[in-house]
């Protein structure tokens, strides 16, 4: 494997620690958990396991949101069967097609991440939580298997059909307005005023464009100022050296306002799962660039399906850029495809948004509804995949066949040594 699958996994886990230890430290939070009183706690869950303190802390049921969708540890923690031949693990570029080199290599990453976060991850969490949380007795190991529900940003349409148990809820594109919002006055006259077509560019909120190396933004500059397009870019400084004409920057455009304008004919993004929902409930083709984390994954999924094109920054160059825009841009093919996916993700019988608040109202109205939990999820990871049983059975196996052969062996020196001292006493 190409990449150094610890490491990732170290970053990722540091970069949560941070964000988890940076909401407990809040001086806001902390005057919440000191003074306030709720009847249900819904929190971003992925990887922020001290957040489950919440939870006994209030006396309160807990809802999980995952802008990333379902992987690995949310499936465990809701005892939900995700088998890895066709589950690939969200830090890896695969997708649920994989060949048996991609099979055998995603299961080795996910081993890895399931040691990654017993090991190391999970006993950080817990020091956060001794620490921020100390009249919270439950280690977080235990805390996080007494979650209510899991609201899950993802869609079949768009990912694949899996297994979800009843308290797994797919709301993928639920931060999507119903209806586009009115541009700011200043953008909307750009698009007016726009006789071309336009490309909007965001790398979303982690990945800061300011921060390119001065050699990747002249790329991106050069190859804008030869296109015969309008270009909006999430710039996060008021000053782009080198800028073209024909390029319009900003530290922040209201994205899925943006990409419901007609005139925009391209989305060049990271491949964030939130962005990417909003490119398909918009019907617009992407030119994927991802940086991290679910991103490789993303991307991959969209090219699969035919509406986007993927890109590695660290190879990226003026002509390679330029072809895949002017590819994308002329080549219908690409438009027709986010089209039907789009129509795919539209077609059902609620909104995302109106389904996360059904299932939040019903969490309130059966007080955490126990029913709808998995058994899996009050076992440990031997026993819900039955290894301690499967263990038992194959030491039981290979012990009677270890006799077995101990038996054959002893029989064949009984009787060929029997043979043999006949011989002996015939001669």
């Amino acid at each position: 494997m190409k990449r150094n699958v610890w490491s990732d996994l170290t970053f990722t886990a540091e970069f949560f620690y941070n964000v988890t230890r940076s909401v407990l430290r809040c001086p806001e939070v902390q005057e919440l958990l000191k003074n306030e009183s709720f009847d249900l706690a819904i929190i971003e869950a992925i990887n922020a396991e001290a957040w489950y303190s919440f939870g006994p802390h209030f006396g309160i049921p807990i809802i999980g949101v995952s802008s990333f969708g379902s992987d690995l540890i949310i499936n465990d923690l809701m005892g939900n069967p995700a088998p890895f031949a066709y589950t690939p693990s969200m830090g890896s570029a695969f997708t649920e097609e994989m060949t048996y080199w991609e099979r055998l290599q995603n299961v080795v990453i996910q081993l890895l991440q399931l040691l990654h976060y017993y090991w190391i991850h999970l006993p950080r969490q817990e020091q956060l939580k001794e620490y921020y949380m100390p009249h919270i007795k439950q280690h977080v190991s235990s805390l996080r298997k007494n979650i209510s529900l899991f609201l899950l940003n993802q869609h079949f349409s768009l990912s694949f059909a899996r297994p979800n148990v009843p308290n797994m809820i797919e709301v993928g594109g639920f931060q999507i307005p119903s209806e586009p919002n009115p541009l700011p006055k200043d953008i909307r006259a750009i698009i007016d005023n726009s006789a071309q077509d336009i490309i909007y560019f965001s790398m979303g909120s982690n990945v800061k464009s300011k921060d390119f190396p001065p050699k990747t933004l002249q790329i991106f500059n050069e190859v804008f100022a030869q296109l015969p397009y309008t270009v909006l870019w999430k710039y996060e400084n008021p000053q782009l050296p080198g800028k073209p004409s024909n390029v319009f920057i900003n530290p922040w455009y209201p994205q899925a306002d943006i990409l419901a304008e007609k005139k925009v004919k391209l989305f060049i993004s990271h491949g964030g799962l939130l962005s990417t929902f909003e490119a398909v409930h918009h019907a617009k083709p992407m030119l994927g660039i991802p940086i991290f984390f679910d991103q490789n994954l993303n991307v991959n999924n969209a090219q699969k399906r035919g509406f986007a094109i993927k890109l590695d920054i660290a190879t990226l160059t003026p002509s390679l850029l330029k072809e895949s825009i002017l590819e994308m841009m002329n080549n219908g093919s690409y438009s027709r495809k986010i089209k039907e996916i789009s129509q795919r993700y539209h077609d059902k019988p609620m909104k995302p948004l109106d389904l996360a608040i059904y299932w939040t109202e019903y969490i309130l109205r059966y007080g955490g509804a126990q029913h709808i939990r998995s058994p899996a999820q009050r076992m440990n990871i031997l026993q819900s995949h039955s290894i301690d049983t499967i263990g038992v059975l194959l030491g039981g196996f290979l012990a009677v066949l270890s006799l077995t052969i101990w038996g054959t062996v002893k029989i064949f020196r009984f009787v060929f040594s029997g043979r043999a001292t006949t011989k002996v006493k015939k001669n």
